[in-house]
Formats: C-alpha cells, structure tokens, sequence
C-alpha cells in the first residue's frame, strides 16, 4: 500500500514540473569577429551563414556544426534548406540557386522568377518540410520541391488576384491558403490544397472570404468570416479538418455584434476577438465552446481585464494550451501602452503579464505567420522584443508563474532568427550587447516536456510493444509525423535516453532499471507522450 501512494505522490509530482533550460552559446567559432548572414531551418537542424567566409553551416541536435556549402554571395532575402540542401538568392534580377547537396544550380528554367523584391519574386518565410520535400510560396504561387534538380521545382497553386495571397497554412494532409485581396470590402477567399492528390478547391468563396489569418491547432484549421460593418449578427466560426471537412462551431446572431479574427485554439475553446457596435468602446476577447461564447473581458476598465482595440494586428502565439497575445492595457484610450496577455480559454485564466509604453515595452511578432521572432518550448514562451529597455533582447515567459525573465545578450532588430527544431529553439545573439560585432548562436533545450503526462488523446499517436518489457522495444511511428526526437525520461523527469529518428518503425534496447518511464516524440508539429514500464 505504501509503495502505491509512493508511486501515485511521484507522478503526480511529475504532472506539476515545469522544466526550462537556461539559453546556451553553442556556435561561436571566431571568437569576437563572428558574424552571421540568412538562417534557416529543417526538423532538426539549424543553418546560418558565416560572415566574412560565407560557409553555410548546419548545427544538428547535438550542437554539432558541419558545413553544408560555401556560397559565392550572402543570400538577399529567405533561403530555404531542407536536409542539407536547399534554395537561395543571390542577387536582385539573378536566378535563384539551388544545391542538391553537392552542386549549386542556376534555377533558370522558369521554375522560379529572378530574384528580387516585389512579392511575386521573393520567398516568404512561412515555408515548411514534410520529410524530404519543402512547400514554399511567393506572393502569387505555392511551390513542392525535393531539391534534386531544377526541374523537381513544381508550382502545386496559383492564386486568381494580382495582389496575391498574405498567408499559408498547413496541417499534415493541407496547404490553407488566402487569395482574391482587393480591398477591406472583398475579403479573402480560402483554398486548400490537399498534399494527397494535389487537388485545389476553394473553402469559402470570395463572397465571403476569411479576414486577416486563421490558425492551425491540432492539425486543424479554424477561421471566421464575413467581416466588416456589414456582417453584424451574420458571422460565424469555422473549424475545417485535415481532410477538408468544414464545421460550423459558432455563429453570432446579435444584431450589433459580428466576429473579426481568431486569435488562437485552448482545449478551453477558441479564442476569438468580437466586435459591439453599440458598445463603441472597444471589442472584446471571447473563448467558443460547445457552440457558446464566454466572454474575457467586457470593455470595462474596472475588471483590469483587455480591451480588443487594437488587438487585430495578428500578434498572437497559440502554444500546447493557451493563448499569448498582444492587446491594449486595459486603458483604451492610452493608446501608446500595449500588453502582452495570456489565457486558457476561461475567465480567471486570462491574465496580463507585462506591459507598458511603447518607447520601453514592445513585443515583435508572435504570430506563427511571421518567422523568425518569437517561439515556444510546450507553454513557455520566448519572444524578441523590449521590457523595460530600449534595446531588443531575448524575453522569456514562464509559464507555470508567468514570471519573466529578460536575457542580457541581445537579438538583431532587422534579422529575425528565432528558429525551433525538434531540439530546441535557436537563434543568433550578441553575448555582449555593446558589441553589436560579436554574436553567436544560442540554443534553448526544449527536450524536457513541461507536465509530463500521457497524452492518449491525440488525434496523432505511436505504439510501444511489449509493454510493460524486459528492456528491448519496438516503437511504430505514424507515417504522418516524420523526423523526430524521441526522449526517455524516468518519473523525476530525468532525461535517461534520446535518439533522432527518421523511420517509421525502429527496435530499441533500453539498459535502464525497472521501473516506470515516459517515451516521448517531438517533431515540433506534435509532442507525443507514452508511458512505458520496464521490469
């Protein structure tokens, strides 16, 4: 019996650790004078190009640094690099270039435009890998590559408008994307691609569109549409799943009310901003669920609770389960103080966490459409931005106290380079802030899970056989989830074991004591979680 309460007292000890990792400088190898061009990333691997040199280098999971490539000029804008190859510019009306992993080719055979720097001939960074093809668009068509050739470049959509598409999703078998913007009265029209057949069929048409982004949550997507004066009582909340079915999760009926963005997914609801027209003091911040709106603030300044004014900019950052987001400070008509805010779908879980004028407070960037400024470990936060302080740093946010924490080295204003791997988050700093010449890359582990439980609820899972076992086991991984990192931890959440994996089925001989263990798989799309024993 007392063995059993022991038991019972040490995992539910495990289900309230929370685990963060200090950032660590993991590639500085030129001492003062380094210095860093474009980044990029894959699944597993963070790349960054060497000033003066120009060697592009790959740092793996183990902090390791290898060159991929040197390049005859430092890329102009986004480069994409998917294991170890990759596609760049080089110069304004140049081709860009691919390497296959031995040579660098001349893209000139009309499967790119010449590099440059309207929409339709630059790379946006909402890029992303799928084993070992990259999807990747422009601002007017969405590209497949597997990099072997020129020629394996294939255009898989082209948007109907000359102004272009402002954003694309995706979830493991569809590419969301927005077309048709040609003013705040004809909003967006939603398609998807299906990755299985390649098909593209429209989600809502240009009658009545999306506004500004939506946002994937458990490889689902969801929405709202129409917007706009005249959607008052005739605005609904959209959820559409990996194989394209559309549901209608909520529609505002009142007369003066209409829904204007999603802001996030909790597994308390979503996170939607709501406009009143009569109020005419500001919206307000609304968790859907079950077909029911809750309110979470309610545009008074007494309830210290947010204003939706102001909150339509799409700096917003979903992580496993909540909400971060950027909003006024409670006072709408301080208009020069913003805040960063945090919720789990419920009242009393919305709460604001640092804020203030815009001259020492600002945060760049959280939503997911923009790379490059901010990411997440489980519900931790870590952002680029200032508190407190002219100069950009490194903030991180705590999220078992919310406490936060700024970092002494700096981040560079005009390069983004927040990048997250299945082996934590990486980015370019400078150890010394003073001396903007010296920088370095830093890595934050992520390994660690914050709460560690089982998640046998997700719609995307593994099998471990036998189990319990003796020691050796056989892991079956989904098709669907790719590279990953699988970790071992022991009821402390002690990290005993880790290995890459890229297959779909592997044999594993665990010299660990009996006892209880939790597998985990982290593709950075998914954290998957088991129980194991081992007798």
């Amino acid at each position: 019996m007392m063995i059993k309460k022991l038991l019972f007292i040490s995992i539910f000890m495990i289900g309230c650790l929370s685990v963060f990792s200090q950032p660590a400088n993991i590639y500085q190898p030129n001492g003062n004078t380094t210095n860093f061009g474009k980044v990029a990333s894959d699944s597993l691997n963070y790349y960054v190009v060497n000033y003066p040199a120009l060697t592009l280098m790959k740092i793996d999971g183990g902090n390791n640094a290898s060159l991929v490539t040197t390049l005859t000029a430092d890329p102009i804008q986004t480069m994409i690099i998917n294991n170890g190859k990759g596609i760049f510019p080089v110069a304004n009306g140049s081709p860009f270039r691919l390497f296959d992993g031995s040579n660098q080719i001349d893209i000139t055979g009309g499967q790119l435009p010449m590099a440059g720097y309207t929409g339709e001939k630059v790379i946006a960074g909402d890029y992303f890998h799928k084993g070992n093809f990259s999807f990747f668009r422009t601002s007017n068509k969405i590209y497949k590559t597997d990099y072997t050739s020129a020629a394996s470049i294939q255009t898989i959509a082209t948007v109907e408008s000359a102004t272009g598409t402002i954003e694309m999703q995706h979830t493991n078998n569809s590419i969301i994307f927005s077309d048709l913007i040609a003013s705040s009265s004809t909003p967006a029209c939603l398609k998807r691609i299906d990755l299985t057949t390649g098909n593209v069929l429209k989600i809502d048409s240009s009658s009545t569109g999306s506004y500004d982004y939506g946002t994937v949550y458990n490889n689902e997507y969801y929405y709202c549409t129409p917007f706009g004066s005249g959607s008052v009582g005739n605005s609904k909340i959209y959820k559409v799943n990996d194989n394209g079915s559309k549901t209608v999760l909520y529609t505002e009926t009142a007369a003066s009310k209409n829904i204007v963005r999603i802001v996030g997914v909790t597994p308390n609801g979503v996170i939607a901003i709501r406009n009143d027209n009569v109020i005419g003091s500001g919206a307000e911040f609304i968790a859907v669920s079950g077909g029911i709106a809750t309110p979470l603030n309610f545009n008074t300044v007494a309830n210290a609770l947010p204003n939706g004014n102001g909150g339509f900019g799409g700096n917003s950052r979903t992580t496993k389960t909540l909400v971060y987001f950027e909003t006024y400070d409670t006072l709408v008509s301080v208009s020069s103080n913003k805040a960063l805010w945090v919720t789990d779908g419920t009242l009393s879980g919305t709460k604001k966490i640092i804020g203030g004028p815009l001259a020492t407070f600002e945060i760049s960037n959280l939503s997911t459409l923009i790379a490059g400024s901010a990411e997440h470990c489980n519900n931790d936060l870590y952002f680029s931005g200032r508190n407190g302080s002219n100069a950009t740093r490194l903030i991180h946010v705590n999220a078992s106290n919310y406490f936060v924490e700024n970092y002494t080295f700096g981040l560079p204003s005009s390069q983004p380079s927040i990048r997250k791997t299945a082996n934590g988050i990486l980015m370019i700093g400078s150890p010394f802030p003073t001396s903007s010449a010296e920088k370095a890359v830093f890595k934050v582990n992520c390994s660690t899970p914050t709460n560690i439980n089982e998640n046998a609820s997700s719609q995307v899972s593994f099998d471990i056989f036998p189990n319990p076992a003796k020691g050796k086991i056989s892991i079956n991984l989904p098709n669907s989830i790719g590279s990953c990192n699988l970790s071992v931890y022991n009821i402390l959440g002690k990290k005993v074991y880790g290995q890459l994996l890229d297959s779909t089925a592997i044999d594993i001989d665990l010299n660990l004591k009996p006892g209880l263990y939790f597998v985990s798989l982290d593709n950075n799309s998914h954290q998957l979680i088991r129980k194991l024993i081992l007798e």
